[in-house]
């Protein structure tokens, strides 16, 4: 795709970041982030060269410095730096829990359908086990709040069984407040974000 179809996240020009990487159903789509707020810095970008065009104009990175090899300085670099950054994003990451990055539609959405039974039938979805990268993502790429991605999780835990019900609730109201967290999260997620992963929402 050409640069001109990847425009910057609004407010995110100039942060500081490194590249990171997932696939979905095979294709492997690069993004910034920014390790220390916790924020998405681009969109989902299905092509290397053109991450690393990206970030040499809209991103800064952390790198070594000349005295003594100290890591510190950080400021904008070439493509050549961003495109051994993108390379080296497709088999290691630094995203917070090491999350698994070979992701499948079909999964995802039997997962928002098995979460549709659960609020259906008022029972436990064992089967039920969402990828949190998605979540994390989700949430990066809108406000950047933590709190809503471990919000979804501690509700997964329920409707999965692993987690007993609070008091007064029952497992259908936790797998519609999950699914309204999920519709959420996709509504507010810039960039193509919503795009990638719209099957999440119901």
């Amino acid at each position: 795709m050409q640069e001109s179809g990847w425009q910057p996240i609004a407010g995110r020009v100039g942060h500081v970041g490194g590249i990171e990487s997932f696939t979905l159903d095979g294709r492997r789509y690069y993004f910034g982030f920014d390790h220390k707020q916790g924020l998405v810095l681009s969109p989902a970008i299905d092509d290397a060269a053109a991450m690393a065009h990206f970030a040499s104009r809209h991103m800064q990175a952390l790198y070594r410095g000349r005295l003594f090899g100290l890591l510190g300085k950080t400021g904008p670099r070439d493509e050549a730096f961003w495109a051994e950054a993108v390379e080296w994003s497709e088999n290691a990451t630094d995203l917070p829990g090491q999350p698994e990055r070979a992701l499948a539609s079909a999964q995802l959405a039997a997962s928002v359908s098995k979460l549709g039974l659960a609020a259906q039938e008022n029972r436990i979805a064992r089967e039920f086990m969402p990828d949190a990268l998605p979540c994390m993502l989700l949430a990066a790429a809108g406000d950047g709040s933590p709190d809503e991605a471990e919000g979804i999780q501690a509700e997964v835990a329920i409707v999965w069984g692993r987690e007993p019900l609070p008091p007064g609730r029952e497992i259908a109201d936790v797998a519609r407040a999950l699914q309204a967290r999920l519709n959420a999260l996709v509504d507010r997620a810039q960039g193509n974000w919503a795009q990638i992963f719209s099957m999440l929402k119901s």
